[in-house]
Formats: C-alpha cells, sequence, structure tokens
C-alpha cells in the first residue's frame, strides 16, 4: 500500500515548511476527524509524533535526497515510531485546530531537538 507523507507546518510554527501529513492512498472516507482534543493524546504519543516530525524535517531539508527518497523515509519513520499513519494523521489533524495540542507538540519538538 502507497503511503503519502505531509504534514501542515502552519501548526508548527517553528518547524519546517516541508513537514507532511502521513496519509494511505485509501483514504478519505475513513481520514481522521480533527474533533479529538488535546486531552485524546498521551504525553508519549506526543513525543513520539515530535520525534517522528524532527526526522521528517530533516529528510525534508536534505538537499541529497530525491523527492522519492524523502517520501520513503518519512515512511519509514513514522513506521518505525510504534505510531500508526492514522494516530499520525489525527494528531496532526487536530493540532491543526487545537491550540492547546499545538503547543503541546511544539514543546515535544523543541524537547525533541535538545532544547528547552
Amino acid at each position: 500500500m502507497k503511503k503519502i507523507v505531509t504534514l501542515a507546518a502552519g501548526t508548527l510554527l517553528f518547524a519546517s515548511p516541508a513537514f507532511a501529513q502521513m496519509a494511505d492512498s485509501d483514504a478519505g472516507a475513513d481520514a481522521p476527524t480533527a474533533d479529538a482534543s488535546a486531552a485524546s493524546f498521551t504525553d508519549a504519543e506526543i513525543d513520539t509524533y515530535a520525534k517522528v516530525a524532527v526526522e521528517i524535517s530533516a529528510l525534508q531539508n536534505d538537499a541529497s535526497l530525491d523527492a522519492e527518497a524523502r517520501q520513503s523515509g518519512a515512511v519509514a519513520a513514522v513506521e518505525s515510531s510504534g505510531l500508526t499513519a492514522e494516530k499520525f494523521n489525527e494528531i496532526s489533524d487536530a493540532s491543526r485546530n487545537d491550540p492547546e495540542l499545538a503547543q503541546r507538540i511544539q514543546l515535544a519538538i523543541a524537547n525533541a531537538q535538545g532544547g528547552a
């Protein structure tokens, strides 16, 4: 099953605009909703999401990689993290409409990058 990676960078103001949301090619009717609140996600899920987001950002900023390599690397990063693509999408979608969740993600990314 082919997967596509894209993530809305607008939510993560400090992050690379090349982040991507992970989605199955058959997503659409089964796409996660953005109704989940910040409380719906555990700290461990947010920390894992942040680590994956940092990895994806590094891949997207690596000029030596072509688009296909970036794509496959991003898919591998999500798959190896223990998060499902659906959970990754759910967090991405919810963060667009939930400032508290977006802030939790920002702090987790700062920690994943060695800051804060």
